[in-house]
């Protein structure tokens, strides 16, 4: 597989029609959220080159959210932090610091006035003797500083202290430092020093829309790319985000006046999910939003599609499963605030939901029933017939395999197997039809399951069976997974493996991102088939395949593109990376920033990609730019003289005008009565700017007249057959 590289610009009109198939071309294709958000405490932002190696880190100016000092001086500057997820937004909220020891408790708040303020606390151990925080849970220390009256809060990590296990929800913005960063401003603080801050983003993400945008010398617009154009981009601000998680398509089966199937993106957000109709990528019609409705609203939401239905779950408090018709989107032209078509409620809050379209099947996964309570099928698969969409049906549970859960995470420690649940972070659910004959036509299971790979036979939902079970090394956090389309292969990402690398000490990247594929040919015995690294090292996140190609979202790192052709090749077996497409331009380092997910399979080629504090990207793989084809032929002006019964030979010379090789397919014609000839070669492959040579025998039949005849050579391309050229050649005959 081949992907346009770098392409340099030329100068020629761009000619791409809304309505235009953009699927890649032939001559390409030849061949919340997480836990690991949970844990956005767990690093500070690395500001770094757009693709930093991992061991040097070519360093430059910080970008991203973080703290801005301004004042006392001698602290002025920023400092690069960690945004935790489902929090408020960061919107350059200042105000003076106020110390409050672990914040733990509004106990914590009752000796400081913190109202108007942002309040900075330690991480477990306070300066404040005997305040160490008892058993809690991250969201007790944000909506402590949030009823005592605080605009924002901060806390200073210890730089060997992990924490964050857990999904937070607050109106204000919760950033964390990193001790040595956090520190110097802690102390001054602790001493009584007024230090003003503002909580801010430096940013060179665009606030206002982009259209039509390629990529050219590795740029679209202020964001690296390499073989895939930016066709729109439309900033969160436009549809009231508040926090931006995962992403699907949809298309309408009934094509449009025009004879278009139009196709409609859902986009994910902390109140709600958004709709665009993106059959104009330079143009996507921003068409409104299904509100949250939820109790506890959490950035968190995932969306699948079946029978032209929107199937949403979220981890917000009481959303349960909404159903939305998006048929009702049809003709709608400005944005408007739709209601559900019907609403499932036997689950609470859920991470993800997958659907099987063959079957009727929806799959809830992180299941729960309080903030760390599991819910009936133990965060396992929780199994929905939505066949009836407006009447979605419990079908079953699978609660025999899988991670301990958040419930085993509830007090910020590391996840230990003592939880009751079988937690299922995320799966693909497919009517099987790949190499494990035995299998053939079960409804089987692909489970990312925290700490290992499950695979499940879900066919009798009564009675599911497990079939297989494997982790791999270096375990972090099993976080999803996407098969091949031939079955034989899932391709995993471990969300939390790059994030346990980083040095400790130094905070620098100790790994390149990682993407585990797992051969599954045996059903009962998945195993580790190799590991791509790439040149990254930012957290890989969700990733599709379509059409031979992985398409990958990784954070801070954008989308990544590789080829899958040779993944199983017997003597080199690999992912080929093909292109990228990096959507956070601020940084690349080993953060949840960036780009959560991607939807690469829309039959005009148009890849929608959410950015979680950016908005929407509508990208497409770049065409092959087609090169400048043309031929000329040259004759001698001297004429073949041949004996009649006799053959002649006559040479003449095919050049290649054109910008690039090219192959031609030569022939000869406007013979008289009983004339034969041949030509050799019948093909002439020839460089660009050169000349080949090639002749043409010539039998003259011995009742032939003499006189002087004329025959045509001609050498069409290979390549496109519009692209000709013939040229005459004189025959005198004795």
């Amino acid at each position: 597989m081949r992907i346009n590289r770098c392409r340099t610009s030329t100068g020629r009109e761009r000619t791409v029609a809304a309505s235009r198939n953009g699927r890649i071309s032939g001559r390409l294709v030849t061949a919340y959220a997480a836990v690991g958000l949970m844990l956005s405490g767990a690093v500070a932002a690395l500001p770094a080159a757009a693709h930093p190696d991992p061991e040097h880190g070519e360093q430059q100016e910080a970008g991203g959210v973080g703290v801005l000092v301004n004042g006392p001086e001698d602290l002025a500057g920023f400092l690069p932090a960690n945004h935790w997820s489902g929090s408020g937004p960061v919107e350059d909220q200042t105000a003076d610091l106020v110390y409050a020891g672990t914040g733990c408790t509004p106990a914590s708040y009752q000796q400081v006035d913190v109202e108007g303020k942002i309040a900075i606390v330690d991480d477990q151990e306070s300066s404040n003797p005997g305040d160490v925080c008892p058993t809690y849970t991250f969201a007790q220390k944000a909506q402590s500083a949030e009823q005592a009256g605080a605009i924002g809060l901060i806390q200073v990590r210890r730089d060997d202290q992990v924490t964050g296990r857990n999904a937070i929800t607050a109106e204000i913005p919760v950033l964390e430092l990193k001790n040595s960063d956090g520190q110097p401003i802690r102390d001054a603080v602790v001493a009584e020093t007024t230090v003003n801050v503002s909580l801010t983003r430096i940013t060179t993400v665009p606030t206002e829309r982009l259209s039509d945008v390629p990529c050219v010398d590795g740029m679209a617009g202020p964001f690296e790319c390499d073989g895939v154009d930016l066709l729109g981009f439309v900033p969160d601000e436009e549809f009231d985000s508040a926090g931006i998680s995962d992403i699907w398509g949809w298309t309408d089966p009934e094509p449009g006046p025009d004879g278009v199937h139009d196709e409609y993106v859902i986009l994910g957000k902390t109140n709600g999910i958004a709709f665009f109709r993106v059959t104009d990528p330079f143009n996507a019609e921003y068409l409104g939003e299904l509100p949250n409705p939820g109790l506890v609203q959490a950035v968190w939401h995932d969306i699948k599609v079946h029978d032209n239905h929107a199937f949403t779950v979220s981890e917000s408090e009481q959303h349960g499963m909404t159903v939305f018709d998006l048929t009702r989107l049809r003709g709608v032209d400005e944005p408007r605030e739709w209601d559900t078509d019907a609403h499932y409620r036997f689950n609470s809050a859920a991470h993800n939901i997958a659907i099987n379209e063959d079957t009727g099947i929806a799959y809830i996964v992180g299941g729960n029933s309080g903030i760390v309570a599991p819910d009936q099928c133990l965060s396992g698969l929780h199994m929905v017939d939505i066949n009836e969409p407006k009447n979605p049906t419990f079908a079953g549970c699978y609660l025999e395999e899988g991670g301990p859960g958040t419930a085993a995470r509830s007090v910020g420690g590391p996840a230990e197997d003592v939880s009751p649940a079988a937690y299922v972070h995320d799966t693909q659910c497919v009517s099987y039809d790949g190499p494990d004959e035995r299998y053939t036509g079960h409804e089987i299971c692909f489970n990312a399951a925290e700490t290992k790979i499950v695979i499940v036979d879900v066919t009798n939902k009564a009675q599911p069976v497990t079939l297989g079970v494997t982790d791999y090394p270096d375990v972090g956090y099993a976080h999803q997974g996407w098969l091949t389309e031939d079955h034989g292969f899932l391709i995993a990402n471990d969300e939390l493996d790059e994030v346990n690398a980083v040095d400790e000490e130094t905070g620098e990247p100790g790994m390149n991102t990682r993407t585990i594929v797992v051969d599954v040919r045996d059903l009962e015995e998945p195993k580790v088939h190799f590991e791509h690294s790439h040149d990254t090292v930012s957290p890989d996140h969700n990733n599709y395949v379509h059409e031979g190609l992985l398409y990958q979202s990784n954070y801070s790192s954008g989308l990544r593109l590789l080829d899958t052709a040779a993944i199983d090749d017997p003597d080199d077996p690999r992912l080929e990376p093909v292109g990228f497409f990096d959507t956070f331009p601020d940084h690349s380092g080993v953060t949840f920033d960036g780009t959560w997910s991607n939807y690469p399979f829309f039959d005009s080629g148009t890849i929608a990609v959410s950015g979680r504090e950016e908005g929407l990207f509508l990208l497409r793989v770049a065409d092959d730019e087609a090169a400048e084809l043309g031929v000329e032929i040259t004759t001698a002006r001297q004429p073949v003289r041949i004996q009649a019964g006799e053959a002649g030979t006559a040479g003449f010379l095919v050049s290649n005008v054109g910008e690039g090789t090219d192959t031609y397919q030569l022939t000869v014609s406007d013979l008289p009565d009983g004339w034969t000839a041949a030509i050799d070669p019948e093909e002439l492959t020839v460089a660009a700017g050169d000349d080949g040579l090639a002749a043409v025998t010539i039998e003259v039949p011995p009742e032939a007249h003499p006189g002087r005849s004329t025959v045509t050579v001609t050498a069409t391309s290979t390549t496109d057959s519009d692209i000709t050229a013939s040229a005459e050649v004189s025959v005198v005959v004795h």
